[in-house]
């Protein structure tokens, strides 16, 4: 018999493994709030998150001095509730946005529901590590030349692996043609404590998953706003995808983190980015390949290229079992950890002594049979492709079938192929290198 949800947390809680994934509380940082307390609605003493005038309208006032923007923004609906209104205030039906391959599904869901269309932009990807690193600048160069009607570019920024996109650059180009920048930044928003936030670096909106590297519960997330024409917008693009039920716990810890960067981000984050130096010293004395020795990366995240030492990534998992730790993610040739400040002394103590105890093997060479993924022809929108009719077929019958869902594979993490395109023999085989065994395509 399965565990109830309820009791299978609490038996995985008793394993009293170091988090090495998100939230960034650690399971630590609110335990003297007792935020389910803290569990009301909408009250005339507890303000209306989307009609905010009164405690979360300063609370958030608050959070935009913070982090220097025009405006910001609270969300009980996680980052994919940022996302949606980041599209929908740039973005009307018909409207045309250029658009990263690396995206969450939620972007896509979003542009089939908006009915907007986006005009792909090509990411290059590093023979030697497998990863996706920069957006080729002179293929989006040339989008924004061929397209002189889209309204919007939206980027992923830092990616799973703590690769970051040189924004400052990406900025300058889109605003000599009017283009406004949207940056996906899920999982950097502690990086205004290190100089290397996307508002710092010209963007124009950003959606911040807090929960993922901050002290923040699950769900809790800031959309800033640097234009002024859009400060009276976004509530309502908010309003039109969240719950009216917003969570106020969520909403507390957002506002009880900020406290805490006021006074400790800059400082904490120097010491995290310390100890993750501390443990890539170690990695590297094992010859185990770094992420961000190749590229530009989040300094505190840690991307281990376990194939440098002939292990795969989940191989690589096992053996961080046997040292009570649990990484972020883990696929054929990685692992990734996140850590924040909020890990505890026995977390890096046994995070060292896992690394140290690895035996090497023989090195394994990354297959990039399929790295350079094409960018397949488009015979239906996404909105046709998402919300027409669909059938799941195994992957042998799928040649020139028009799919509707997106299936993408991590590493690099850019989709084979989205909603609308065609499958082609190099879409379908890759599909099935991938272990993709059945796909929605259109009826």
């Amino acid at each position: 018999m399965k565990e109830s949800l309820y009791n299978q947390l609490k038996k995985y809680k008793n394993l009293e493994r170091s988090s090495f994934h998100t939230p960034g509380h650690k399971g630590h940082f609110f335990s003297r709030y007792n935020l389910n307390s803290l569990d009301f609605t909408e009250l005339p003493a507890t303000d209306s998150l989307y009609e905010a005038s009164g405690a979360i309208k300063l609370a958030e006032n608050r959070v935009s001095k913070l982090y220097g923007s025009e405006s910001s923004f609270f969300s009980a609906g996680g980052n994919t509730l940022c996302i949606q209104a980041m599209i929908r205030m740039c973005c009307r039906a018909g409207d045309k946005i250029l658009c990263d391959r690396i995206v969450h599904r939620s972007v896509v869901s979003a542009m089939g529901l908006l009915n907007v269309t986006p005009v792909w932009v090509k990411r290059l990807v590093d023979k030697s590590t497998g990863l996706a690193s920069q957006i080729d600048i002179p293929d989006l160069k040339f989008k924004l030349k061929a397209n002189p009607d889209v309204k919007a570019i939206y980027l992923t920024s830092p990616s799973y692996y703590g690769v970051l996109q040189d924004l400052k650059l990406i900025s300058e180009i889109c605003r000599r043609k009017g283009v406004l920048v949207l940056v996906d930044n899920a999982h950097g928003s502690h990086l205004k404590f290190l100089g290397l936030h996307p508002l710092d670096q010209g963007a124009d909106l950003v959606s911040d998953s807090a929960h993922k590297t901050l002290p923040v519960l699950t769900g809790g997330a800031w959309l800033h706003v640097n234009k002024k024409e859009f400060k009276n917008t976004a509530k309502s693009a908010m309003a039109l995808f969240g719950s009216t039920s917003p969570s106020y716990p969520v909403m507390a810890s957002l506002d009880i983190a900020c406290g805490w960067l006021e006074k400790n981000g800059f400082k904490e984050y120097k010491r995290l980015k310390c100890r993750v130096e501390e443990i890539n010293e170690i990695a590297r004395r094992k010859n185990i390949f770094l992420a961000s020795d190749s590229h530009f990366c989040d300094p505190t995240r840690i991307a281990l290229g376990t194939y440098s030492i002939g292990y795969s990534g989940f191989e690589f998992r096992k053996l961080l079992y046997k040292f009570k730790i649990e990484p972020e993610l883990c696929d054929e040739n990685y692992v990734v950890l996140i850590p924040s400040p909020h890990n505890i002394l026995t977390d890096w103590q046994r995070l060292k002594l896992a690394l140290e105890s690895i035996e090497a093997k023989e090195p394994k060479t990354i297959d990039l049979k399929f790295e350079k993924t094409p960018i397949p022809p488009a015979k239906a929108t996404i909105s046709e492709a998402i919300l027409g009719e669909s059938t799941q077929i195994g992957i042998n019958e799928c040649l020139n079938k028009i799919a509707a869902e997106v299936i993408c594979p991590c590493p690099p993490g850019i989709p084979v192929v989205m909603p609308g395109e065609v499958i082609g023999t190099f879409e379908q085989q890759a599909l099935k290198y991938y272990g993709a065994k059945e796909i929605n395509v259109i009826k």
